[in-house]
């Protein structure tokens, strides 16, 4: 007989309660998902409704066509400048951009929230009201930053295997006058799937993401934005043009995303005038609150709180 088992082999009471509060765990986690997915397609739309800067209808459909026509025009003009180019550059640069490429990784972004955002899920059925308040609180956030990255990232994922344009240091291997413009529809390669940058999509759509809820970092987060997303360029993994439709596809998918949460009152504020402003977030006494519970109770519902 081991420590673990008994001799039927029917394990201890340690450890079935381990197992038993495991499972419990995880059924409120994916309850918990599945009623604020529910809180926030249910939840009413306010009046105003909000306004992205001066961005209306005819300014979203210029940008839509200004992005198309920088991309389509660094498809042609600049996509044949960059072949080899990884080769040229100093070997200091190249260090410096597999260090800085890293933070444009999905999982980079996507792992800290995720884990955080269940800790939250899981603490809107601990402790006392005022714990759960803030714990839904914090949820919301981090469900803000993740739903404005991870669906966008997943989409472009798909898209591009699908599209299956060749990287750049697969062009350089195939024949023709324009080897970048090579397009293996349905490869499911990685060596064809440059277009667009899976990189630049989830980096530029973190930083809109992250600069709506700080925007006093607006600036610093738009402006790392970039050279990370350059850095797919020089190490040759992708086109300009590829870079160039993954930040617009990323920006844009994170201001409607903004947007909606906006629209609802959740996370963001709107004034008279439609203009979003990030709600007030629960002060760090009382995020000292969220600490593991052994227990968990009925759920309530995942909205804004302000304690």
């Amino acid at each position: 007989m081991t420590a673990e088992a008994a001799p039927g082999g029917v394990p201890h009471a340690p450890v079935r309660h381990a197992i038993t509060q495991a499972a419990e765990g995880v059924r409120l986690l994916v309850f918990s998902i599945g009623q604020a997915l529910s809180y926030l397609v249910r939840r009413r739309i306010g009046t105003p409704l909000p306004r992205l800067g001066f961005a209306g209808r005819w300014e979203i459909l210029a940008f839509i066509l200004l992005a198309a026509g920088l991309t389509a025009a660094a498809m042609i003009l600049v996509d044949p400048m960059v072949a080899g180019l990884r080769h040229r550059l100093p070997v200091w640069l190249i260090v410096l951009s597999e260090r800085l490429t890293d933070l444009g990784f999905s999982g980079v972004v996507l792992w800290p929230l995720g884990i955080g955002l269940a800790y939250a899920l899981l603490l809107t059925h601990a402790g006392d009201a005022v714990t759960r308040r803030i714990a839904a609180s914090v949820a919301a956030r981090i469900g803000f930053l993740f739903l404005a990255v991870a669906p966008v990232g997943l989409g472009v994922s798909i898209f591009k295997h699908m599209l299956g344009r060749a990287r750049p240091h697969a062009a350089l291997a195939l024949p023709g006058p324009n080897p970048e413009l090579t397009f293996h529809v349905l490869a499911w390669k990685s060596s064809f799937a440059s277009f667009p940058s899976g990189h630049s999509t989830t980096t530029f759509a973190a930083a809109m993401a992250f600069a709506a809820l700080f925007p006093r970092a607006r600036a610093w987060l738009l402006a790392l934005a970039v050279p990370v997303a350059a850095t797919r360029v020089a190490l040759g993994s992708h086109f300009p043009s590829d870079v160039i439709a993954g930040a617009a596809v990323g920006s844009a998918f994170a201001l409607w995303m903004i947007r909606l949460f906006a629209a609802r009152r959740l996370v963001f504020q709107v004034d008279a005038a439609g203009r979003i402003a990030p709600m007030a977030g629960p002060s760090a006494r009382r995020l000292g609150r969220l600490v593991p519970r052994a227990a968990f109770s009925s759920a309530v519902p995942v909205e804004e709180a302000r304690p």
